[in-house]
């Protein structure tokens, strides 16, 4: 079932970014058979999120750059994800264990890839899904490699709530743990995320040198010992850092 205002607002922007010069509230309302006060309306909203705006001396419409900006997000995720996924079929079938690939969305992180092992345990995850990235693995490592100044912000904008008994929920704690993670050039989420599962995430960094995402292998916290631990980091960190190179970064 289809929402008829989404819909019409749809096809008004598809007939703005049609119109090679813009166009006007009169045009669009003839060409869609709608009232002007409804377009009007409609553009009104459009202006005010930042998907076109209006040429002040002509009154025309046109879209504005924040489209062609989604539209190189998407491309963006679609190559990154072309190239890391060799990589991560290779690191499953290295450690026998589930892989996720999530690339940084303001304050979350979304799956990109997930490359699933016959020989560990299921998980919830799924690519699109929007995850923490103060208790996962991945999370973790991306956080580890932002600058001060983004660090500060996204602590002054999330909230850390218990996920599991484990979950770090004080940022002292949590800057101390990102510290050390910077160092050995992994993280860990020891059943901070969900109980009885464990990943080992490393952060992936684009030609900018900026991380853009994190890979992670997870698996039963109970496979983790303290030799497979080591082991399995070794390997996420050699494929973060492949695909890293791939993505034009120096590392």
């Amino acid at each position: 079932m289809s929402i008829g205002s989404v819909e019409k607002a749809l096809k008004i922007l598809e007939f703005i970014i049609s119109r090679k010069n813009g166009t006007r509230i009169q045009d669009i309302a003839d060409h869609l058979n709608m009232s002007s006060p409804a377009v009007y309306k409609h553009l009104e909203t459009m202006v005010q999120a930042g998907y076109i705006f209006k040429e002040p001396h002509t009154h025309r419409y046109l879209p504005s750059y924040k489209i062609v900006e989604l539209g190189s997000i998407i491309l963006r995720n679609v190559q990154v994800r072309e190239v890391a996924h060799p990589f991560l079929v290779d690191l499953m079938e290295r450690t026998g264990m589930t892989i996720h690939f999530a690339i940084r969305s303001g304050y979350e992180g979304v799956y990109i890839d997930k490359i699933e092992s016959a020989h560990t345990i299921p998980t919830v995850s799924r690519i699109g899904m929007k995850m923490r990235l103060y208790s996962t693995g991945f999370g973790k490592a991306i956080l580890a490699f932002l600058s001060d100044k983004e660090l500060d912000d996204y602590f002054a904008n999330v909230k850390l709530e218990k996920q599991t008994e484990n979950t770090i929920v004080s940022v002292n704690a949590l800057r101390k743990e990102l510290s050390i993670i910077r160092q050995q050039g992994y993280a860990v989420d020891n059943q901070e995320n969900e109980p009885g599962i464990m990943c080992i995430g490393a952060p992936v960094f684009d030609y900018t040198a900026n991380v853009i995402g994190g890979i992670s292998v997870t698996g039963a916290a109970g496979a983790f010992s303290k030799q497979t631990l080591s082991i399995v980091a070794n390997e996420v960190i050699k494929t973060a850092r492949e695909i890293s190179k791939r993505l034009g970064a120096n590392v």
